[in-house]
């Protein structure tokens, strides 16, 4: 178990350095009070984008979250271990719809 913990927190760590070289700035916060109950997501504020994912997650939840958010984003100028960007093209297959930050929604004039 030690081994597989190990593993994915190398992969979340390899997760977490390519939200930095897209420039989105990632941190991990108490999600779960007031209002708020979400695992975490992607969001732009002001001109910065940020990725927040609730603290409490375990190591596998927060790979999921990550994995999920990087599949809705270009990706390809990023090197990625093979694994991973097999990981985030599985999840991108899945997406119904993908993951958008909100100054990409058009409004109707």
């Amino acid at each position: 178990m030690e081994n597989g913990l190990m593993k994915d927190e190398a992969r979340l760590a390899i997760l977490e350095d390519t939200a930095r070289k897209l420039s989105i700035k990632l941190s991990y916060e108490d999600l779960k009070k007031g209002v708020v109950d979400t695992h975490g997501g992607i969001f732009r504020l002001r001109d910065e984008k940020r990725i927040i994912i609730h603290k409490s997650l375990s190591v596998a939840d927060k790979i999921d979250v990550l994995l999920d958010i990087l599949s809705g984003l270009d990706t390809d100028g990023v090197h990625l271990p093979p694994d991973v960007r097999e990981s985030i093209e599985g999840v991108r297959k899945k997406r119904t719809r993908p993951a958008r930050v909100e100054e990409d929604r058009q409004i109707p004039s």
